[in-house]
């Protein structure tokens, strides 16, 4: 007899071991999966494997028998990616989450950090722009830094990197909302696992960098064995998801005839707003527009359609990997393309990556891990800004609908009402793109001195360029103003790495082990940029090409140049006894020239501590139970992205002075040095419980922590007399608490497969103590939520004939009563009564006055708490995958609602478009509208119009998948797999807005994505 011995994606499996039972005959499988063998008739084959299911088959009327082994169900023995090492899952004492690639949707996303939403207990990915390699929010265990960021530490390969990017600003009156993603540079496809560590215990080996936790990338290596290729790609259509309805030119017109009958009727106080009598107003309606018109006006222009487009998004990558046992490779290209939905808004990828293993004798051993990457932006300019400074998607939503694109002279036409908002379409001719290099190298050699003891040496580069060139030409309004104006920018940062450690592994009788770490780190990040511009240019020919061909008075020159250094020694015991209780003690000194010279250097310990429950004489007989393990940890991190806010500075830009009949550039101190300013501490609390039943097939885990971050980086205000009003400090507290839960269930694991994934996510961010010069506002806390929203709350629509509230006595119909819910203590001449601290106090009843009494908090953006649920089916070859990640109790606010609909009605008569929804505003001839009129009162706004409920589950992704029977394909592939994914096809939730995650003012809309694919494997 012979076959073949496969995995479940149809790689072959090396020396699988294989017996007949009963006739003491046995082989093991090739390099290639195969095996031969004689056994008697009709036997029982048993097929064995490390870390698989052992699996029987009976041999029938045929020679030829294939087996497919299953990866085993307890997860325990898997190993884990710590700082400076790894270790089994079944020995971690801090809390880590492994997130393998092969669970993350590779076919609509640009990086890793997209993908990560929802799969993970304990961070949050919130996508800042939906624009093609938009910028993605990660945070692990939530935002308590209010001054120094809450970025996490990457760590690629064994190389921390910044979470900076490079891609350079244009010098232009358009801001680059939602900037992108550093990232965008790594191929998701060359990544075999993320480790995410999120407590002191596990982040502090990485001291002063480590506060906001730690994400772990490491990509794929080469295995031994004959050479595996691998192609993929996928192509997908990109649809708007949501788009915001507009109104048409009958639509804008109508509409604007009927605000301006209202507006008359309101200012005159005329029914329903007073008693004035119609006929003694000596001015008459003046409508915009007459009746023939708005019968012939049709759709009219619709803008956003002609800026907005059917996007695209393909890829292909191809890898080769393989070796012996002493050399182990692996190489992959990757090409990612994608149009974004909005025109111009595009981006292109390549990378290459070769990782090298060789070990090169019995004691040294050497590995190289490079990638190199090149991406082109094109940017369409984007914002929130208004009037002449809207960007595209802005003044395609404002522009008249009743404007044509181009004038009778086939220039492009400007709206007579608004001559400051430029043509949307004109903004198309701007050229501005991004090119963005980088290089990333790690190298280490070691050495195994005696048995187990390891010695270590790292280093490597990070070279990043950006260069950014932008034209923006005389056809467009700002370009008309300048002149056409040209710019041309660059980056660069340049970082590199050296570090040495020692690790001994040894055990001391079989119930004594020990894992010992010593290590030293020098690190420098080294930043240089240079800009220029001009405009006035007598041709938009040579755009960004001949800057020296503009004529301004003055054009725009400059540049800057940073280092960073930090020095470190860390240090790690790891120490297990009887396999049940096991400790851990880390410590890291840090030292940085970011630092105040009178503390330039960070202690940062750590200690933890985990008991194996499970393997406890009372529990070992316990059949349902496969796990149990207590963890508890306590230590402390830091936060040094403090700037470079220790040190004094001068400059000189813009620094002029008069002397004698000439104008010079002077110095000017713009910032004064405090020698003791440091980092921001971070001290952790963690208490975690891993749990597992029947033999993993239910396992979970349960994390709490509490969290303080002192020494928050603030500014102290100086006297008046000092040369700069404020100065940097450490000064302040917050506090965080936390819940974390992860549940995986493998419903069925037979030949119909169904395994279940949830995560559930509540961290709530507070002060604790304020910087003594903040003066709170009486409705604030002093231990109120980090980023809390306050503000009135709304009672609803005055109606006609209705009367007005006794606390509103001015209110008229169409405007929002505002709930009293509470009052100031009062005398009896209406003065305050303060306590004995001079603050006010509340009655906590209403008291019949509208004040800044009945300000409340309305929400926070954090979410209450965030969940990640999963199922995954296979069947005969078929897979299905759904996910679903969610946000609760999260207020958002609807910029958009706010600009284009009823808070702006009266700027319909200057020609700006609104929002279908305005038709249904209160009015006189809608009196029963659960909107507003648009008119403001004398009285405060609620805020709870526009700070909307935007909790959302979202369909994060739907994949259907098809692998070939090897019947069909063995001759050509070893593997096949064919498959269609819908991504972000719906999201649940009550948010009126485009989309309640990715939305602000006039937003790049969010996309629906339908791809096709296959992977194969050769």
């Amino acid at each position: 007899m012979s076959g073949r011995v496969t995995d479940k994606q149809g790689e072959p499996l090396i020396g699988v071991s294989i017996i007949a039972k009963g006739a003491n005959k046995g082989t093991i499988t090739n390099i290639d999966g195969y095996y031969s063998l004689t056994v008697p008739d009709k036997s029982v084959i048993q097929f064995s494997y490390v870390g698989y299911d052992t699996q029987e088959l009976k041999l029938g009327k045929g020679n030829i028998l294939n087996a497919t082994l299953q990866e085993k169900i307890n997860d325990l023995d898997e190993v884990v990616v710590i700082g400076y090492g790894s270790m089994k899952k079944s020995d971690l004492t801090g809390a880590v989450t492994s997130v393998k690639t092969e669970d993350l949707p590779m076919a609509a996303n640009t990086s890793i950090s997209h993908m990560l939403s929802g799969k993970a207990a304990g961070i949050t990915s919130v996508q800042n722009s939906a624009q093609p390699g938009g910028g993605v929010t990660l945070r692990i265990r939530g935002e308590a830094s209010t001054g120094a960021g809450n970025e996490p530490l990457y760590i690629i390969d064994g190389f921390p990197v910044g979470g900076s990017q490079v891609e350079p600003a244009a010098d232009n009156r358009y801001s680059d909302f939602g900037s992108r993603n550093p990232l965008n540079s790594i191929n998701p496809n060359d990544i075999e696992s993320i480790e995410i560590l999120k407590d002191a215990s596990s982040t502090a080996i990485y001291g002063a960098r480590a506060a906001n936790g730690v994400i772990i990338i490491t990509t794929k290596k080469g295995r031994e064995g004959k050479p595996v290729v691998n192609y993929s790609a996928n192509y997908g259509v990109q649809q708007i998801a949501n788009k915001t309805e507009m109104m048409t030119a009958e639509e804008f017109m109508t509409e604007a005839n009927k605000f301006a009958k209202e507006q008359w009727l309101y200012n005159n106080r005329v029914y329903p707003y007073g008693n004035t009598n119609p006929s003694s107003i000596k001015d008459p309606i003046v409508y915009p527009y007459d009746a023939k018109d708005i019968k012939n006006a049709g759709k009219g222009t619709d803008w956003y359609d002609l800026i907005t487009r059917e996007g695209m998004i393909h890829q292909h990558n191809l890898s080769v990997s393989g070796g012996t046992s002493n050399l182990k490779y692996m190489a992959s290209f990757n090409f990612f393309d994608q149009n974004g939905v909005v025109r111009n808004s595009d981006f292109t990828r390549y990378t290459g990556r070769l990782n090298i293993e060789h070990q090169i004798n019995k004691i040294f051993k050497y590995g190289i891990n490079a990638t190199q990457s090149y991406i082109k932006s094109s940017n369409v300019p984007l914002g929130t800004e208004d009037f002449e400074n809207s960007g595209l998607i802005n003044s395609a939503m404002s522009y008249d609908p009743t404007t044509p694109v181009r004038d009778k002279n086939g220039d492009y036409a400007q709206s007579d009402r608004m001559t400051t908002v430029p043509n949307p379409v004109s903004m198309l001719e701007i050229d501005d793109y991004t090119q963005t290099k980088r290089l990333l190298v790690n190298a280490f050699l070691q050495a195994e001195i005696i048995k187990g003891l390891f010695a270590k040496i790292n280093i490597g580069f990070d070279d990043q360029n950006g260069v950014r060139n932008s034209y923006i030409p005389t056809t467009t309004l700002y370009g008309k103003q300048e002149g056409g104006k040209a710019s041309k920018s660059m980056a660069q940062q340049f970082d590199r790495l050296l570090e040495a450690t020692v690790n001994y592994n040894f055990n001391i009788a079989k119930a004594h082990k020990f894992n010992i770490l010593a290590g030293y780190s020098y690190q420098d990040f080294n930043n240089e940029g240079f800009s220029a511009a001009n405009s006035q240019f007598f041709t938009d020919i040579f755009k960004y090409n001949s800057l020296a061909s503009g004529e301004a008075a003055r054009p725009t020159v400059a540049s800057n140049k940073s280092k960073t250094m930090f020095i470190s020694y860390f240090g790690r015991i790891n120490y297990n006894l009887f396999d049940k209780y096991l400790f851990t003690l880390t410590a890291r000194v840090d030292g940085s020239n970011r630092f105040g010279e009178n503390n330039r250097y960070g202690i940062f310990p750590s200690g933890a501590f985990a008991w194996r429950i499970k393997q406890e004489d009372f529990l070992k007989d316990v059949d349902f139970l496969s796990d149990l393990k207590m963890r508890i940890s306590l230590g402390q991190t830091g936060n040094s992205e403090i700037g470079n806010n220790a040190f004094e500075y001068y400059t000189a830009a813009w620094q002029q002075y008069v002397f004698g009949n000439s104008i010079n550039t002077g110095t000017a101190k713009s910032q004064i040095a405090n020698p003791d300013l440091k980092w921001e501490t971070t001290t952790e609390f963690n208490f975690g419980l891993d749990f597992g039943f029947f033999n993993q097939r239910l396992s979970g885990t349960f994390e709490y922590f509490k969290k303080e971050v002192k020494d928050l980086l603030g500014y102290r205000s100086l006297k008046s007399f000092m040369e700069v009003s404020t100065v940097a400090a450490n000064i302040g507290k917050t506090q965080s608490t936390g819940i974390e839960i992860s549940l995986k269930s493998r419903n069925f694991t037979g030949e119909f497969k169904w395994d279940t994934e949830l995560n559930f996510t509540r961290y709530v961010d507070r002060w604790k103590e304020r910087n003594p010069e903040d003066e709170l506002s009486p409705w604030q806390k002093a231990n109120d939520p980090i980023r809390a929203h306050y503000g009135y709350l709304s009672d609803g629509v005055l109606g006609i004939d209705e009367t007005p509230p006794a606390s509103m006595p001015n209110l008229l119909p169409g405007e929002y009563k505002i709930k009293d819910v509470n009052g100031y203590l009062r005398d009896d001449f209406g003065n305050l009564i303060p306590d004995e601290n001079g603050n006010v106090q509340y009655t906590d009843a209403p008291d019949g006055i509208i004040d800044e009494a009945d300000i409340v908090l309305l929400g926070t953006y954090d979410p209450g708490f965030s969940i990640g649920f999963g199922n995954t089916f296979e069947y005969k070859g078929f897979d299905l995958n759904i996910f679903f990640y969610g946000m609760f109790d999260r207020i958002v606010n609807n910029a958009t609602r706010g600009k284009f609909s009823i808070p702006n009605i009266r700027f319909i008569l200057n020609g700006q478009n609104m929002m279908k929804e305005i038709s249904e505003r209160w009015s006189s001839e809608n009196p029963h509208s659960k909107y507003p009129s648009g008119f403001v009162s004398q009285y405060p706004q609620p805020s709870d119009y526009l700070w909307e409920d935007a909790w959302f589950i979202r369909c994060k992704n739907i994949t259907l998948g098809y692998t070939l029977p090897q019947k069909w394909i063995r001759k050509v592939f070893s593997r096949a797999r064919i498959f269609a994914d819908v991504s972000n096809p719906f999201v649940i939730t009550p948010y009126s807005g485009n989309d309640p995650e990715t939305d602000f003012k006039a937003g790049y809309p969010n996309q629906r994505t339908y791809s096709f694919g296959v992977d194969i494997t050769f």
